[in-house]
């Protein structure tokens, strides 16, 4: 028998042998590499690839991945053809009974409905006439099944596809998960709204033959969140969770101050004007001392900047001179905005970037990446200084609203459209409690407009302007 014919050392080797397999965590004999579908591109994506990819090998297992569409990945995983999800919804084991959740909260975000403030104003689901999502997308049909939504839905293969669709217009909103929206721009595009409609934690999971990996993997997920490693990785990929807040209940602030410049019939110094009864109307019932600030634009955006008010009333996206986040909910449209010069020649050396004398704006704003090449701006305290300089050659340019010309002019300026009329916003500080004024804001902005309460504050002028007519209640 072969027993005996091994000696001493020999049987001392075999059980050492014996000893290191039996302490190696039972994953190593059962299994070394797991399979899931890969995400779609981007950085939340690629943050769980990295999460999971080092959690996984503290346990000595590597992960593969293989593309397919969402839809067709449940069933594959529900089946065990492939190993698990990488991130779905809870509860997903109801409707998949061989998938088993990793009981720790991967991601969290938000699914979100994306328009055109133009063609529907709020841009509810109320308001759309049809709308787009990817296939296999939960959250989406959770949400549409939630708001009995009857209109016209079509499902894209992937986001390339849902993307293709929206931007050739052949659908009027888009449904999808916040951090993909931010993927394809959709938050810096200044015409489109962004609503959110659910919000949701993202997990992990296995299939049921993989079960024995849910506790050590839930272990070392933990180990690795406390540590800080799970935010670390977040961060690294430039992914923040910041999820809007809901309010059961008004929220309480002790003071709340604001700024804005100065509007005719909109922003007065002694607190009157269409744009602060908005704001009375919002914050005062959350609030022990409501402060109006009227300063010139310039000093407006400083004081926010300088965090001496909580917001701006005026701002518009993507201004560069604002240090902020601005609402989601538009309060107005301003007006298109133009170039003017003395004459022609002028004019074409402004859109070449080749002018030689400064280009006037009024100080606060930032017109810079309307143009080419390098040219010299100057910020004047008033549009009234910008064109009385233009008139007197000190200028070669002014960018201003139409609106804004002065009475004096005797030979009509050259003109240029630079670009359509924007939505204008409140701006709010990065914090806290800046995104919970600004989600507040958002809140009862939309139910002043859907309750047609709105109408005691802004002119009809006004509502047409904002393309909130499309939101109000049916004239009875």
């Amino acid at each position: 028998m072969l027993r005996h014919r091994l000696r001493v050392s020999d049987y001392r080797w075999v059980l050492i042998g014996l000893l290191f397999i039996a302490v190696q965590p039972t994953v190593f004999a059962k299994q070394s590499t797991l399979t899931f579908r890969a995400p779609d591109p981007g950085p939340v994506g690629d943050a769980v690839i990295e999460i999971l990819e080092e959690a996984y090998q503290e346990l000595g297992i590597s992960l593969q991945y293989v593309d397919m569409p969402r839809n067709r990945s449940l069933v594959e995983a529900n089946n065990g053809r492939i190993s698990g999800e990488l991130g779905r919804l809870p509860d997903l084991e109801a409707h998949y009974n061989n998938l088993q959740r990793v009981p720790f909260e991967l991601f969290a975000f938000e699914t979100v409905l994306v328009a055109d403030r133009r063609n529907c104003g709020l841009c509810t689901l109320d308001d759309i006439d049809n709308a787009a999502f990817i296939s296999g997308m939960q959250t989406v049909l959770h949400a549409l099944e939630e708001a009995a939504f009857s209109k016209p839905t079509v499902q894209a293969l992937d986001i390339s596809q849902l993307h293709l669709m929206f931007s050739n217009q052949r659908v009027q909103a888009v449904l999808l998960n916040d951090f993909e929206a931010r993927q394809l721009g959709y938050y810096s595009e200044p015409h489109l709204i962004i609503t959110p409609i659910r919000q949701q934690f993202g997990y992990h999971y296995l299939h049921q033959q993989h079960a024995h990996l849910i506790e050590p993997l839930t272990e070392t997920l933990e180990a690795m969140h406390d540590s800080g490693r799970v935010t670390e990785i977040y961060r690294s990929h430039g992914v923040h969770f910041q999820r809007t807040k809901t309010f059961e209940v008004s929220p309480y602030f002790s003071q709340i101050s604001a700024t804005a410049g100065l509007w005719r019939t909109l922003t007065h110094v002694d607190g009157s004007g269409r744009y602060w009864q908005l704001v009375k109307r919002i914050f005062e019932p959350v609030t022990d001392s409501l402060t109006l600030n009227t300063n010139s634009y310039q000093r407006a955006v400083l004081g926010l900047n300088e965090q001496r008010f909580d917001f701006l009333v005026g701002g518009v996206k993507n201004q560069a001179s604002i240090h902020g986040i601005e609402s989601l909910t538009h309060l107005d449209y301003d007006r298109d905005l133009y170039a003017f010069t003395m004459d022609q020649a002028a004019m074409d050396a402004l859109l070449e970037g080749e002018l030689k004398l400064p280009v006037c704006y009024v100080a606060g704003y930032g017109y810079h990446a309307l143009f080419k090449g390098e040219m010299i701006f100057y910020q004047a305290d008033s549009s009234l200084d910008c064109f009385a300089m233009l008139d007197m050659g000190r200028m070669g340019a002014v960018v201003n609203y139409r609106e804004n010309m002065p009475d004096w002019i005797t030979t009509p300026y050259v003109q240029y459209k630079l670009r359509e009329a924007v939505p204008v916003h409140l701006i709010f500080h990065d914090t806290p409690r800046g995104r919970e004024l600004r989600d507040w804001f958002d809140y009862r902005m939309r139910q002043l407009v859907k309750s047609g309460e709105i109408k005691e504050i802004f002119s009809d002028a006004m509502l047409e302007r904002s393309h909130f007519t499309k939101n109000l209640p049916p004239k009875s």
